[in-house]
């Protein structure tokens, strides 16, 4: 008599399936077919098979991304009808804006660059093996498509990490490698290289290699200094747990990181630094919370002060909640979204493309999709509005003014407070999340076929 096959439950699968447990994903699935059926055998090609999708997933999104940009990328990049169209990316009009246009480093001639350190010099690369040179459409092209291939390595490399860091939820890449915001924002500056470079830093350091953990995050601090959250958070919880040495070699390998950039950098070029040097001297920038008294026409104090002051208090604060909380519950992106909420809120400026941040932490935590997706929403809203108000000077009319933009602001950072904080306030060690940490190793049941079985990478 043939056995009836027994449903299939948490305890029999080797990770969390989200068509199971998050009602968006069960609703987005059935587009291919509906959640993953009860007798299912989760885990047949392993965390591969969840890497593999999920890159595919990421490169569809930058392929959206080049679509979205296809304005900018057929007639060229400039203004205003770039920012009309919402198509502006750093990489082209830096390009022909600057000296690399010849060649020649971003930060050489009489208007050098802004752009920092580590991003200048993967734009250097970039136009160096560009086929075309000068300041025409096809330059500017070349440029782009060139950064979208380097992109999608970038994405993928931070999708298999994010996979790797989270055994028992690997599906929960998802949120970096599928995201809404990847459509609009991946492709407009370098960020995702600091994001990929983080990724890393964090699988290495769970890996226990704390001098690559710290170079590679002292080298995506080069790129934007958000990085710094994460290497305050896992050094912060490697001291509280009695392992000063490991903490000391992160921290210690993240100043290496910058050094081994920054020193040879400094030595060809000393205007390499301006985008340092001008952080200081200037005003608020778009996004941030700085910049509503301005755009309400009312006075508002030195934006730089404010800024390092809140980076002192984000760190403070997190020295202070690894030690007074109970640390064995906290985990390394809880401390640094906490941190970044007061980061965020007292930045001197806040592009639109920093909302890419945002998304190594939704990788990382349990948040569920409906969150992100509500977060997405005011930062896609935040996208437009910022090109609407920039184009604001040339076209009044059609433009975005400024009272209507700082509402915008304030709408974005609220959404980006709520996210955080949900980041910061979500429990740890609870049932279906046993595996997020640890690798995990299945017992075999006569209940499961041989293929449910299997072996995660580094379980012994």
């Amino acid at each position: 008599m043939t056995s009836v096959p027994r449903e299939r439950t948490r305890r029999d699968v080797p990770y969390v399936v989200p068509s199971w447990t998050d009602p968006v994903v069960a609703r987005a699935t059935r587009i291919i077919g509906g959640p993953v059926g009860r007798y299912a055998v989760i885990g047949g090609r392993g965390l591969l098979g969840v890497a593999i999708a999920l890159v595919s997933l990421g490169t569809a999104m930058l392929a959206l991304g080049v679509w979205q940009k296809g304005h900018c990328l057929m007639k060229g990049w400039s203004t205003p009808s770039q920012f009309w169209r919402a198509c502006y990316s750093d990489l082209p009009v830096t390009h022909v804006s600057s000296s690399l246009a010849l060649r020649e480093l971003p930060w050489v001639g009489s208007t050098p660059s802004t752009q920092p350190p580590l991003s200048g010099l993967v734009m250097w690369v970039l136009a160096q093996v560009s086929p075309r040179v000068g300041q025409g459409v096809d330059a500017q092209q070349a440029i782009f498509i060139g950064w979208v291939l380097i992109a999608v390595f970038l994405l993928a490399a931070a999708i298999v990490a994010a996979v790797a860091l989270q055994p028992g939820r690997p599906w929960q890449a998802a949120q970096l490698g599928a995201s809404p915001v990847l459509v609009t924002l991946a492709l407009v500056s370098t960020d995702l290289l600091g994001v990929a470079l983080t990724m890393i830093g964090l699988w290495a350091w769970r890996r226990d290699r704390p001098w690559l953990a710290g170079v590679l995050l002292g080298l995506a601090c080069l790129v934007r200094p958000f990085p710094i959250v994460f290497l305050a958070a896992i050094a912060l919880l490697a001291w509280r747990r009695g392992e000063a040495m490991r903490a000391a070699q992160v921290v210690v390998g993240g100043l290496l990181g910058v050094l081994l950039v920054l020193v040879p950098l400094v030595t060809i070029e000393p205007q390499s630094l301006t985008a340092v040097r001008g952080w200081w001297g200037q005003g608020a920038g778009y996004g941030a919370l700085q910049m509503v008294p301005q755009l309400s026409g009312l006075p508002y104090g030195p934006s730089a002060w404010i800024a390092s002051a809140g980076w002192a208090c984000a760190l403070i604060l997190g020295a202070v909640v690894v030690r007074r909380s109970a640390w064995r519950r906290l985990q390394e992106q809880q401390v640094a979204a906490l941190m970044m909420l007061v980061v965020v809120l007292s930045a001197q400026s806040l592009s639109v493309q920093s909302g890419l941040w945002v998304l190594p932490l939704l990788a990382l935590s349990a948040r569920p999709w409906w969150e992100h997706l509500v977060w997405a929403a005011a930062e896609t809203l935040h996208f437009v509005m910022t090109w609407l108000h920039i184009a604001f000077a040339s076209d009044p009319g059609r433009g975005l003014p400024g009272e209507t933009y700082a509402l915008v602001i304030v709408l974005r950072l609220a959404a980006w407070s709520w996210i955080l904080w949900r980041i910061w306030e979500e429990p740890r060690r609870r049932s279906d999340l046993a595996g997020d940490a640890l690798p995990i190793t299945l017992r075999r049941s006569a209940d499961l076929p041989a293929a449910s079985i299997q072996r995660v990478p580094g379980a012994g």
